[in-house]
């Protein structure tokens, strides 16, 4: 139902900014030059992202125009892109809304719907539901006992290692084997991080490239490890997540990833955080990140 909505606002997105251009009279002014569909193409950091004459689909099914370029009286020209394709481009976590009470289009628009409130009774053996819709609230309520074992259960399911394969934005997460480790440079070496918060790190992953992230576990318990792609432009820290896995006290763990070549660079930041899972246990870790400097083809070892 949601998907449902955003294309349908996207649609109304695109429509909306066409007819505007069409309407020679309008309360802020009147408008007398022409309006060319589709006669530029669109860039970022020098990337080829739409041809001209690129077309999307909108809600009706038809074809409309990305961009249009509007000519005025004296000869100037002004470009305009359609504002569902400006939100891809620009990496917002939402698709813009349209707010048509006010008629305006409401980039990373405020959520005006129900709020979810879900219960659950940890002494009934109720857990979390998994697929919960946006805008919910969850409310826990039970005994030490089954709170503790409650999280017992959730770290026991935890793997010790990802799911490969998994993507986000344009960054895949592949098996360490698949790196050539002998044109490997460090970005981060052997950087000893505690906190009793949980640690957190940002690592860049150049376009062509793998990225080797490797973890030391030095804490007195296991430590959960979350990877995640954050929005270029977000409400509230939202992401695209790959697998959380737990690395047990004393072991080192390595998770590689890969970003093809001319990926957007706006999208190639990885988020790693990493927390002890006892309540009062310091998180100690020792986190180093590597990049091959000449890398081979996905999968294969350079001769």
């Amino acid at each position: 139902m949601k998907k449902s909505w955003l294309s349908f606002a996207g649609g109304m997105l695109a429509m909306a900014m066409i007819a505007a251009l069409m309407v020679p009279a309008m309360a802020a002014g009147t408008f007398s030059g022409k309006a060319a569909f589709g006669k530029v193409g669109v860039e970022v950091f020098s990337r080829k992202k739409y041809a001209p004459g690129a077309s999307m689909t909108a809600a009706s099914g038809e074809q409309v125009p990305v961009t249009i370029t509007y000519t005025d009286a004296k000869g100037g020209t002004t470009h305009y892109i359609a504002a569902e394709k400006a939100a891809e481009l620009f990496d917002m976590s939402k698709a813009p809304a349209w707010d048509s009470a006010n008629n305006c289009v409401d980039f990373i628009a405020e959520h005006k719907g129900p709020v979810h409130i879900v219960k659950v009774d940890l002494d009934k053996g109720e857990t979390v539901p998994a697929d919960l819709p946006e805008n919910t609230i969850t409310v826990s309520h039970g005994s030490t006992e089954n709170w503790e074992k409650l999280q017992a259960q959730e770290l026991a399911a935890m793997p010790t290692a990802p799911k490969l394969g998994v993507t986000a934005g344009p960054i895949k997460e592949v098996s360490p084997k698949a790196v050539d480790r002998t044109s490997m440079g460090y970005s981060l070496y052997n950087a000893r991080f505690e906190s009793d918060t949980g640690v957190s790190e940002a690592v860049y992953c150049a376009d062509g490239e793998y990225t080797l992230i490797t973890v030391k576990n030095v804490s007195s318990c296991d430590v959960k490890w979350q990877v995640a792609r954050p929005y270029t432009v977000q409400a509230g820290g939202e992401s695209q997540k790959f697998t959380t896995i737990k690395i047990p006290a004393g072991q080192t763990v390595e998770r590689a990833f890969y970003v093809p070549e001319g990926a957007d660079p706006l999208k190639q930041t990885l988020s790693i955080g990493l927390t002890a899972v006892k309540e009062d246990a310091v998180t100690k870790v020792v986190i180093s990140a590597e990049t091959t400097q000449d890398p081979p083809t996905i999968g294969k070892s350079k001769k």
